[in-house]
């Protein structure tokens, strides 16, 4: 049936449509104009990846497919699917009301029964979505009155939707139909026999209004609410980072900087604030945090919903007088330090969210300021840091020792082996740890075993800085990268390995923002390429269930999921576990990182402790659970301690699990002597 609209009432749809659109206009002119009160910052690289992410993460829904939470994400697909289907026959009914014409494709039997199957599955999704607000009550999510006037804004669009065209169907029953036309759609087909001819035709037109009417009252009433996010994902998810996960920003210029880190709106970009737009309140990141879990007061969301909130209380003010300051620093107001130094970096957060929104750039800025400009940092973080300007080390090690665990070994050093294929950048746990230098050992017997060409720096090493840059210290990791840098570039090899997966994280993600630019590759990648290859043959040995540990730096940061447990796989007697659910993608910090492994946990339960928990809940049997990350052994030896199964459980790296195994060739033997 056409639109109901004679001449008058195409007038009325239009001054209708014109209040509606132009209340919409009206309030994101004002919220454009709020962003722009954040820094500059360009997201325009890599065209290719954006349109890529617009497609999968956009209008794919992948990060609520990939991880369901039950119905949770597939009913919210749904709804979105739905919501965008249903949005391009509102406009089309927009046109035909008020130009009469139509969009293309709207006359077709594909895109009624769209329509139709569409407008049923969104109703049932928002059926779940209200019977879980009401009965569930998700523990972080954010229930408010305005998320159940939306939802029931789009459930009455699709029951009008449905209404009309069953209608329309009852309307025109009487009325001869060429064989050629196409089948009415499903959902309509069945409630029109409940609705009387004689009474279509103003059935139809009342639910074609009631539809039209609703959609420009939801355009109004959109821009005012949480749920902006239909509009902003978009974008957002468009001008997201396309920097590696495990890398922070840059801040360039360093040395005449006045000012680091955000202390208030100004110093935020555009980009982080238009992440407090798109949240969409839905606990995600809260659920995943390992933080907020073990009873420590960071909440991710909140901390989003904070700079929001700041934003949107401050912004009029700073627009009316642009030399004006916030009234309080970010952290001063509703988020407090205390919250920024809970954090471990782990990336859960950024892992659960489904609309891109970046956390950790916006807690590592807070830090920064907190470290640079106020000298707030814990003491004990200050006091790593000074370590590591001091002697190259958080421990505080003596520079010169830093080379010791390699003594009687016979591995070389870059001065004694210059044309070495590989350096292999050990870090400062392996340097100075007595528990990671047998992880360090065993590495170099794996690699002399399949006859890599490699040496070390020795006391030429310094730390790479990542534990500085993540508490705030972008000078100090500066300083250090630039060291570190500069060492390199003085080697014929540009080839790096790495055990540890936060010197794996800085030296391949974030040492290129700086021109250090190297073939980094972690120690588990190359030693199950070694194993494809068979340069290394490994015995039969002692049968043993190992659990294996997802590090957060090495997984979620760098998406090495995979080459690990096929390490494990590959050493014979060996029966590999997983610590479900938390694991791959979903799993739970050790709580190290982030600077946290110098901190102290003094709120809550410790990180780790939760971790070892989770193991024993796994119930999986296992006598070890292996690790690729010397903070995560670290850890897990003091959880399983700490939980009393030290003895039925042993904390172990895989390196360790694969030297133990090695077979050593007489060729190989021969070289050693």
């Amino acid at each position: 049936m056409v639109a109901p609209t004679s001449g008058a009432g195409a007038l009325v749809l239009l001054a209708l449509t014109l209040l509606g659109f132009g209340a919409f206009a009206w309030r994101t002119v004002h919220l454009v104009r709020l962003l722009r009160l954040g820094h500059a910052e360009s997201r325009i690289d890599h065209p290719w990846r954006r349109l890529r992410d617009e497609l999968v993460i956009y209008l794919g829904q992948r990060k609520l497919i990939k991880r369901p939470y039950y119905l949770r994400g597939i009913t919210h697909a749904f709804i979105f699917w739905g919501f965008l289907v249903i949005t391009y026959g509102s406009a089309d009914l927009l046109l035909r009301g008020v130009l009469g014409w139509q969009l293309p494709g709207t006359d077709s039997g594909v895109y009624a029964w769209s329509l139709d199957l569409f407008a049923l599955l969104v109703l049932v999704s928002i059926a779940i979505a209200f019977g879980r607000r009401l009965i569930v009550h998700p523990p972080h999510m954010h229930i408010a009155r305005e998320g159940y006037v939306i939802l029931a804004l789009i459930g009455f669009l699709m029951l009008t939707l449905l209404v009309f065209e069953g209608a329309a169907i009852a309307a025109t029953r009487d009325q001869i139909h060429n064989l050629s036309d196409p089948p009415p759609p499903p959902v309509a087909a069945l409630l029109a026999p409940l609705i009387p001819t004689a009474a279509g035709a103003a059935i139809f037109a009342g639910a074609w209004w009631a539809h039209v009417v609703t959609v420009l009252a939801f355009a109004a009433y959109l821009p005012r609410t949480k749920h902006l996010h239909i509009v902003t994902t978009l974008p957002n998810v468009a001008f997201r980072s396309q920097r590696p996960r495990g890398a922070l920003a840059l801040i360039e210029d360093i040395e005449n900087k006045e000012t680091f880190g955000a202390a208030n709106i100004r110093d935020f970009s555009w980009k982080q604030l238009l992440d407090g737009y798109t949240c969409t309140e839905c606990g995600r990141c809260s659920d995943a945090c390992p933080a907020l879990a073990t009873g420590k007061p960071l909440d991710p969301q909140k901390i989003v919903l904070d700079i929001r909130d700041q934003l949107l209380r401050e912004g009029p003010k700073l627009l009316t007088d642009l030399t004006s300051q916030t009234t309080a620093p970010a952290h001063w107001g509703e988020t407090k330090p205390e919250e920024l130094w809970a954090c471990t970096t782990c990336a859960a957060c950024v892992e659960a969210c489904p609309v891109t929104i970046e956390h950790i750039d916006k807690i590592v800025d807070m830090r920064r300021s907190l470290t640079l400009m106020e000298g707030a940092a814990p003491a004990e973080a200050q006091r790593a840091m000074t370590n590591i300007e001091r002697a190259g080390n958080p421990w505080g090690e003596p520079r010169a020792s830093r080379g010791e665990w390699a003594e009687g070994l016979g591995i070389p050093t870059l001065d004694e082996k210059p044309d070495a294929e590989y350096v292999y950048f050990v870090g400062c746990a392996g340097s100075y740890d007595r528990r990671n230098q047998k992880v360090a050992r065993s590495l170099a017997a794996i690699l002399k075993a399949a006859d890599v060409s490699f040496a070390i720096l020795g006391a030429a090493e310094t730390c790479n800085g990542d534990p500085a840059r993540r508490m705030g210290n972008e000078y100090l990791w500066q300083m250090q990268a630039q060291q570190n840098i500069e060492t390199l570039g003085a080697l014929k090899t540009k080839k790096v390995i790495t055990s540890c997966p936060h010197c794996f994280n800085t030296l391949a993600n974030e040492y290129p923002q700086l021109g250090g630019n190297y073939e980094v590759v972690h120690a588990l990648p190359l030693v199950q390429k070694l194993i494809a290859e068979k340069r290394i043959t490994l015995s039969d040995g002692e049968k043993d269930v190992v659990a294996y540990h997802d590090p957060c730096y090495l997984g979620r940061h760098n998406g090495i999921y995979d080459e690990p447990r096929a390490v494990l796989d590959a050493i014979p007697g060996v029966e590999r576990k997983e610590i479900a659910p938390h694991h791959r993608e979903r799993g739970f910090c050790c709580g190290a990182g982030g600077g946290r492994m110098w901190m102290e946990e003094k709120m809550g339960q410790r990180v780790n402790h939760r971790r070892v928990e989770q193991l024993i809940m796994a119930n999986t049997g296992a006598t070890k659970v292996a690790s690729g990350c010397p903070y995560c052994l670290i850890m897990l030896e003091e959880g399983v301690g700490a939980k009393g199964i030290a003895e039925q459980v042993k904390p172990i790296d895989v390196l360790e699990l694969v030297a133990a195994r090695l077979v050593v060739s007489s060729t190989m033997a021969t070289k050693e002597r």
